[in-house]
């Protein structure tokens, strides 16, 4: 999760209004709340991301580790 002595923003966006059905009965189930559920999701992604675009881009020869 984000540091907590990290200044925070807020963000809005459109989700259909199952997906947001599944993610509170899901936060409520698992007694966690939206926001650190969303926040630890985007974080993974981020992560599975940055790994991909390492993998791909060793694999072409194009990055060296710094």
């Amino acid at each position: 999760m984000a540091k907590t002595d990290e200044p925070w923003t807020q963000l809005a966006t459109r989700i259909p209004k199952e997906l947001h059905r599944r993610l509170k009965l899901h936060c409520v189930t698992h007694d966690i709340a939206v926001m650190h559920f969303v926040v630890e999701a985007i974080e993974e992604e981020l992560v599975h991301w940055q790994y991909r675009t390492v993998t791909i881009e060793s694999a072409r020869g194009r990055w060296t580790p710094r």
